[in-house]
Formats: C-alpha cells, structure tokens, sequence
C-alpha cells in the first residue's frame, strides 16, 4: 500500500444515483440500480493539478426505493464473480479498478443519505503507476440523492407514453417516495420526495 500525502483523495461531494435499469439484448431488468460517485478536492501530481472521482456501478440490492436504503448493510463479491459491483476512480485519463464489497447505509434525511464503505484502488494496473501503486480508501459522508431516472429501452418499450412508463416503474419501485414523471433532457426522471 502506498504512503499518500494528506492531501491526496479528500472526498468534497458525493452523490447516490438510481436509475430503472434494463438490458433486453442480455436479458437484464428491468430493475431499480443504484450507483454511488464521490469527487476529491483537486491536488497537485506531477506538476499537474488532477480532480478525480470514485464511481461505483451496478449496486443492485432488493429496494423499493433510495428510502429503503436506511440501515441497511450490503455485501458484494469481489468482482467479476456476478453480483459484484463495478468501481473505479478515473485519474491520469484511466478508470482505475476499486474493490468494494460492503456499503454500510446509514440514516435518510432531507434529500441525503449517509454511506460508510472502505475500497482498495490499484494503479498499477490501468495508469501503470508504481507512485502511488494500490491505495486504500475509507468513507463516512452524506449523498445526495439524485433524481430516478429510466433506461431508454424501457422509455422506447413504452414509446414514450408516461402513464405508460409509470405503469412499468411502479411495478418495481414505491413511486410513494417520489414526485410525478418529467421529461429531462436524456429522457425521463422522478424527482425525489
């Protein structure tokens, strides 16, 4: 493991995506994921000022919606065994691969959920960087929870009829936790509630 300057991987901001998730061509979903991604405050390697963030995909966990996220512990195989969740921090123009194979969700307030989860990152693999080589990370903090938003294949499925489309969603999610269907540039969200 690498000694890191302190300054280096500060988390500032973190979100909590979600989205209504199906892939016909592989015979997935259609199903509620979510994906979580952290920015760091910028720092200086190399003589080069560098902004990374940690996304991780694919946290696909038995929800009715991010309110039922609260208190909850998930566990993950370490990938790519199925179930896995796919992180990386894109750094030096490379997603470099993050093992996380437990979030810890805590309490879901005011738009926000905390989330508590540690994950090794290696650089030596894709940014061939013996520097900073493989780099543990921990976090504790607040997400903000970002809108629902729907696959377009379930919005072409559905040819774009919204009562159509909330007829689909509300199968799989408690549309209880969110407000009414808009179209967003991209396609269609659910604000959250």
């Amino acid at each position: 493991m690498s000694d890191l300057p302190e300054e280096y991987f500060k988390p500032v901001s973190g979100k909590l995506g979600q989205l209504i998730y199906e892939n016909p061509a592989d015979g997935v979903g259609p199903r509620l994921q979510f994906f979580v991604e952290i920015a760091f405050a910028p720092f200086e390697i190399d003589d080069e000022s560098v902004s990374p963030i940690l996304r991780v995909d694919n946290i696909v966990v038995e929800a009715g919606s991010w309110k039922s996220l609260q208190d909850r512990v998930v566990d993950f195989p370490y990938a790519p065994k199925p179930g896995s969740v796919e992180g990386a921090v894109l750094l030096f123009g490379e997603h470099n691969p993050a093992d996380v194979t437990k979030m810890n969700f805590g309490k879901v307030e005011d738009g926000k959920v905390i989330v508590s989860f540690e994950t090794e990152v290696d650089f030596e693999i894709e940014a061939d960087r013996d520097d900073l080589e493989q780099v543990e990370m921990s976090f504790d903090l607040a997400l903000a929870v970002e809108p629902l938003r729907i696959s377009t294949s379930l919005e072409k499925r559905c040819q774009g009829d919204e009562a159509a489309i909330s007829a689909e969603v509300g199968k799989l999610v408690d549309l209880e936790s969110y407000g009414e269907i808009e179209k967003a540039p991209g396609g269609f969200i659910y604000p959250v509630s």
